[in-house]
């Protein structure tokens, strides 16, 4: 099991997203990249489950919780599940970058290229 993890949704033209940090002992809550909602688990605690409230922004505000479970030792994945108007969406785990991030190589000659004539024509 990865030490951290993201859980992204878009819900409600709004992007709704959980970090963990820290072997899941820190959850954040972002809504549209802001954080709305923080949990820190002492050192020596445990917490398997962890619950974070939080609104939608519009008018009127919609109101949603979200409901994180922590694997265990044996091996178990995280889970999280968004709540909202009565209905529960499963949030899928997005890949934090490192080994899973693919990268887009390029030519550089052309993006090189383009600077040169932009700074000539600032000039």
């Amino acid at each position: 099991m990865t030490r951290a993890h993201r859980f992204h949704l878009d819900v409600a033209g709004h992007s709704v997203t959980v970090q963990t940090r820290h072997a899941t002992r820190e959850t954040e809550l972002l809504v549209d990249g802001k954080t709305v909602g923080y949990q820190r688990t002492p050192a020596g605690h445990r917490r398997h489950t962890v619950a974070l409230a939080a609104e939608l922004p519009g008018d009127p505000p919609q109101p949603f919780d979200v409901t994180l479970r922590i694997g265990d030792a044996a091996g178990h994945t995280a889970t999280c599940v968004l709540e909202i108007a009565g209905r529960r969406y499963p949030m899928p785990d997005s890949p934090l970058g490192g080994a899973d991030r693919t990268r887009l190589r390029g030519p550089a000659r052309p993006l090189r290229r383009m600077r040169r004539l932009l700074r000539r024509s600032l000039r």
